[in-house]
């Protein structure tokens, strides 16, 4: 009883383009640049908030809905790991290629473990067997070697080329 009358704690977190998003401390603990600001003593969860300057409400939405289904890097629902893996693709199935980067750099920007591995292999998976042209349109790499560079490395290096989709 005594704790129905206890007053929920939250975390408040301030994404750049958005009004402040209340978190539970258990998901801003995973969250290891939200931890330095927790373990911060001037910090008091019902008055302070914490600006996140460099992540969009967006992109901290979809991070959170993600901590909230793999909970402590279980799967909250009861049948487990095909129906995290069911959640996984849809949750990359929602999002474009630019989306991915910028959820890629708001969770190193968060320091979030699980999820940042998560949408590395997404990334890995999207780029394998892809050629050197679509690697460097993905990550808006210049491509800084000449024509004749470029073919003296493709011909000295052929391997590294096998089995890649030309587009």
């Amino acid at each position: 009883m005594a704790d129905a009358l206890k007053p929920k704690i939250t975390i408040s977190l301030k994404p750049c383009d958005s009004d402040v998003v209340e978190v539970s401390p258990a998901i801003a603990k995973q969250m290891q640049t939200i931890q330095s600001f927790i373990e911060d003593d001037s910090f008091f969860a019902t008055t302070t908030v914490i600006p996140l300057p460099n992540v969009t409400a967006f992109q901290l939405t979809k991070i959170i809905d993600y901590l909230n289904y793999h909970r402590n890097g279980k799967a909250v629902a009861d049948d487990g790991k095909e129906s995290a893996k069911k959640l996984d693709e849809e949750f990359l199935k929602e999002l474009d290629q630019d989306q991915l980067k910028e959820l890629l750099l708001a969770a190193n920007y968060l320091n979030v473990k699980d999820v940042l591995d998560f949408l590395c292999q997404a990334v890995a998976d999207l780029i394998k067997d892809k050629s050197v042209k679509f690697v460097r349109n993905f990550f808006g790499v210049v491509n800084d070697y000449t024509t004749a560079e470029e073919k003296e490395i493709r011909r000295t290096r052929a391997w590294a080329f096998e089995g890649v989709d030309e587009e």
